[in-house]
């Protein structure tokens, strides 16, 4: 009997962290700006049952939100955040919504009423996730 449990706990331990692998493999590749580009269009194509023309547009899209991104994020890594004053959060935060707010419009431009919609819908779920993700993470460093 003693055997069994051993076994039933090792084997519910492997297939524990196989599940975790599996779920950070995404998280761990390390794509270009042109491939992750080419993956969020499809994605989107998927989802939104987007035509070629507009999988066209959104592709241009994607890749320049993408390197917008990783530029915004290179130069925030330089920053040092604690000793910004406030006006240099705010205008750094109000750039920030600046762009997301030019791509939305950019976004609107491609898509039609329901796509837009759908799109919308789904951007703000991701939005709220990973909020949740955050605080979530903050909560158990803290503990």
């Amino acid at each position: 009997m003693k055997k069994l449990i051993l076994v039933f706990l090792f084997a519910s331990t492997l297939v524990a962290v196989g599940q975790n692998e599996k779920r950070n493999m995404k998280l761990d590749a390390k794509f270009t700006t042109e491939q992750q580009a080419i993956l969020k269009t499809k994605e989107m194509a998927l989802h939104l049952d987007l035509s070629e023309s507009q999988q066209t547009q959104m592709l241009s899209l994607n890749k320049k939100w993408i390197q917008e991104k990783k530029s915004t994020k290179e130069s925030y890594k330089a920053l040092n955040k604690e000793e910004m004053s406030s006006d240099q959060k705010f205008d750094m935060m109000n750039k920030a919504l600046d762009k997301r707010l030019a791509h939305q419009a950019e976004i609107k431009k491609v898509l039609n009423k329901e796509q837009y919609q759908t799109w919308k819908e789904s951007s703000s779920r991701k939005l709220h996730r990973a909020k949740f993700k955050r605080t979530q993470g903050q909560r158990k460093g803290q503990k």
